[in-house]
């Protein structure tokens, strides 16, 4: 699944990020919170994932080290 990565920060602040798969940027500069911040780039991230990444399946290898294989 896609993950929003930090591309850059102000003093201290992630003002802008990016999708881990496709490397799209988001950005939520200006005077906001950080929890408006926050609440601004996830809504622009969920659509994004829904319009560009919904008919990838999830990566093989994030469930191989979390699910142990059965034993017979």
């Amino acid at each position: 699944m896609p993950q929003l990565i930090v591309t850059e920060k102000i003093d201290g602040n992630p003002v802008a990020w990016r999708c881990s798969d496709c490397s799209q940027s988001f950005s939520a500069r200006g005077k906001l919170t950080t929890k408006q911040r926050n609440d601004k780039v996830n809504a622009e991230f969920k659509a994004h994932i829904e319009e560009n990444h919904k008919s990838e399946s999830p990566r093989p290898m994030a469930f191989a080290a979390a699910v142990p294989l059965p034993r017979d």
